[in-house]
């Protein structure tokens, strides 16, 4: 497939070693334990900001790419140099429907736009938004994923989720889904907890963990990383989710080349949070539990 306007990458052969990996539950897949979000890049850089952060990604070993068709143009760039990077990169993208028709239009789509002829891993787009009977029952989204699986066009089926963390963990424990990505932080641990009440439905399982929304931040969006307070404890979030022996993946969306570096070398040098630093995480959070509320909705 010919490349249009794309910059060609240079990355090397090993570039996965550059960053710690992690086995990615059931899948048996090893990927690096940071991972690249695409929501920033999609609704707040111009293409040559995304194509040069993409880039960089993928030099610096950063190569789990998590998108979504609602991310603004984040899949339009990532067809500009996709093409050439594909067997480099675990992609991974979002059907917000529970209907399985439906799904496999927004999965064709999604193929065309990427330029690429299956994806790694398809989620179930905020899984608590739907019913679980709709999602698992005839008709619904699983059994249109896994139509999408023989023809394959996904190798992998999971769940991602802001909310109801009870939906999430039944649908999980139906034991029919590979992976599965909770947001997860140490302030929406007091709100949501899907480290309580999902992290122990995976393990059941062996599904795959990644954990997303890890900075702590309030819905609104993602810049809060770069400056005031939060700022300061951007590499002790990261590794809060990390220390999670289930959690394979942190996804983190990223604006910059700078910030990428950033995280690259937190994670480079990770090590488990110390007690100390839990009960000051733990008092943290607290606070800003309370401050941010049930900022993605239901949190039962």
């Amino acid at each position: 497939m010919a490349l249009s306007g794309a910059t060609v990458i240079s990355a090397k052969k090993d570039f996965v070693s550059l960053l710690p990996l992690r086995t990615l539950g059931r899948t048996n897949i090893k990927v690096p334990i940071l991972g690249l979000g695409f929501g920033p890049i999609g609704t707040g850089l111009s293409e040559k900001e995304a194509i040069e952060l993409m880039n960089a990604s993928v030099d610096l070993g950063v190569t789990y790419w998590d998108t979504a068709p609602t991310y603004g143009r984040a899949q339009e760039f990532m067809g500009k140099i996709l093409p050439k990077v594909r067997d480099k990169v675990f992609l991974v993208t979002k059907t917000a429907t529970d209907n399985g028709r439906q799904a496999l239009a927004i999965l064709e789509n999604s193929l065309r736009t990427l330029r690429t002829d299956f994806v790694d891993l398809v989620h179930i787009h905020n899984i608590g938004d739907y019913d679980p009977d709709r999602v698992l029952g005839k008709g619904g989204v699983l059994e249109g994923l896994r139509q999408a699986q023989k023809r394959g066009w996904v190798r992998f089926i999971g769940l991602s989720g802001h909310l109801r963390p009870s939906i999430m963990a039944k649908v999980l424990d139906s034991g029919e889904f590979d992976v599965v990505m909770p947001a997860m932080n140490f302030a929406d641990r007091f709100t949501y907890d899907f480290e309580g009440k999902v992290l122990p439905i995976a393990r059941k399982h062996k599904v795959g963990v990644v954990a997303m929304k890890v900075m702590a931040g309030p819905q609104s969006g993602y810049a809060h990383v770069n400056s005031g307070m939060l700022a300061d404890y951007a590499e002790l979030s990261i590794r809060y989710v990390l220390s999670f022996p289930e959690v394979a993946c942190a996804v983190i969306g990223m604006f910059t080349i700078d910030e990428l570096k950033r995280n690259c070398e937190f994670v480079r040098k990770f090590k488990p949070l110390t007690d100390q630093e839990r009960k000051l995480l733990e008092t943290l959070g607290k606070r800003l539990a309370q401050k941010f509320g049930q900022h993605y909705g239901d949190p039962t």
